[in-house]
């Protein structure tokens, strides 16, 4: 029972003796903000992120203690067992604090189920800049996968909008800035409700099978309101992280809406941006000197494994060596304008060049790390670390080429620490927090 005066410690601690097993990051932190409403989340997530056996921070002030966490999978959890403890087969029903959802078996081998009799993807972060019709507004990777899928299905699909709900797939819309994972738990279960009654308006839903294509953000509204009219939530993506999202669209046959309608130009390949083979160390890099990148065209940032498990630690979250970052320099905007920057001036001066008010890659690797540190990092001890750890790939493109390319690579890579032209994932909000954080502390 929690007690007045109880520490974060104590009630991460009573939260993942309560908690069935497995239980969400975002679950643990709600269990302790009501009961601690007066800390914020990151302190929440700070503890969570210490108390995990897999712990690497080296100033852990609770490395004494006896982990309370076992981190196993991507933001799941379950409650320590030191090596040897036997595993309780036994599953806990589902309660109030965790929803049914998150306790949804491990996806299907085969890539579709179709006995599904509608449908509902989510849509994307990263939209067309005017009103389009819903299969058109959303650009990001997995919109664009799911889509296909959808489509190559032949049954009824809709889109799923934090801001209208249900969406058909030719209903104009313009785009627009809500984000379900920011909005409150009231927003985000009257949502639920609100879709789930405009689908019964479309379909009759009783005995149906709505699959949904999404993350645990819109799929966890979804769930109760399903089931009391009396229809089947089935997830087939639930459990894997984005890349495997990615790749579990590979193994359906692709259609000619496989791309986004905006990429009416040829598309260049982007191939040596996504092989690690073509990167080299930012010494390697300034010691060509401008003239070997002093034209458009896209680059791609790679860490290494132990530079990964710092990002990790800073996010509380998985980020896996390889490729990390990519962006574009120069070429034509969407506008049409024409940007005169190139890849050294972007690579060598913004990235390398020790200051983060004109590098957001920068930024984010200064808030990632100022995370794991306790304190804010220096421009040098950034530099530093991007040397010890990144190495950069790049690709001169004509400024004709380069927009395109840059959708292909962020479709293709999806780089886990890009925020713009992407999906908003967990991860992606967490670095959208710290980055915000750092700021103000500057």
């Amino acid at each position: 029972m929690t007690q007045a005066g109880d520490t974060l410690w104590d009630l991460v601690r009573q939260a993942a003796e309560t908690l069935p097993e497995p239980f969400s990051r975002a679950v643990l932190v709600d269990w302790v903000l009501r009961r601690r409403p007066d800390v914020e989340p990151s302190s929440v997530g700070m503890h969570i992120q210490l108390a995990t056996s897999d712990a690497k921070n080296a100033n852990n002030p609770f490395a004494h203690r006896q982990p309370l966490l076992d981190r196993i999978g991507h933001g799941q959890y379950r409650r320590h067992r030191p090596t040897g403890t036997p595993v309780e087969t036994r599953t806990p029903a589902p309660s109030v604090e965790a929803p049914a959802a998150q306790l949804a078996s491990p996806p299907p081998a085969a890539p579709r189920d179709m006995s599904a009799d509608v449908v509902l993807v989510a849509c994307s972060d990263a939209k067309a800049p005017t009103a389009r019709r819903a299969r058109e507004l959303f650009t990001g990777a997995a919109f664009v996968k799911a889509r296909a899928y959808a489509l190559s299905g032949g049954r009824p699909w809709y889109v799923l909008s934090a801001k209208w709900g249900l969406l058909g797939p030719d209903e104009v819309v313009a785009p627009y800035d809500v984000y379900l994972a920011d909005r409150s738990v009231l927003y985000r279960t009257s949502w639920g409700a609100w879709v789930v009654a405009q689908l019964a308006e479309r379909h009759d839903l009783g005995g149906a099978v709505v699959e949904v294509h999404a993350g645990r953000t819109y799929c966890d509204p979804l769930a109760a309101p399903l089931a009391a009219a009396g229809a089947t939530l089935h997830q087939p993506l639930a459990g894997l992280q984005q890349g495997e999202r990615l790749a579990w669209y590979g193994r359906t046959p692709a259609t000619d809406h496989d791309r986004s309608d905006f990429a009416t130009c040829p598309i260049p390949d982007v191939s040596p941006l996504l092989e690690s083979a073509h990167a080299v160390a930012p010494a390697d890099f300034l010691a060509a000197g401008r003239a070997a990148a002093d034209r458009p065209g896209l680059y791609s940032w790679w860490v290494d494994a132990s530079g990964a498990d710092e990002l990790s630690a800073g996010l509380d979250d998985l980020v896996q060596p390889g490729l990390v970052y990519a962006g574009r320099a120069g070429g034509v905007r969407a506008n049409g304008s024409a940007s005169t920057n190139t890849l050294w001036g972007r690579v060598a001066e913004m990235h390398l060049g020790g200051n983060r008010s004109f590098s957001t890659f920068r930024l984010t690797l200064a808030a990632c790390l100022s995370a794991v540190a306790g304190r804010v990092m220096t421009e040098s001890e950034v530099s530093d670390w991007m040397n010890a750890h990144l190495r950069i790939a790049v690709l001169p493109l004509e400024p004709n080429d380069v927009s395109a390319g840059e959708r292909e690579l962020l479709h293709r890579a999806d780089p886990p620490l890009n925020l713009s032209g992407v999906d908003r994932t967990p991860l992606r909000q967490t670095l959208s927090r710290l980055r915000s954080a750092l700021k103000e502390m500057e």
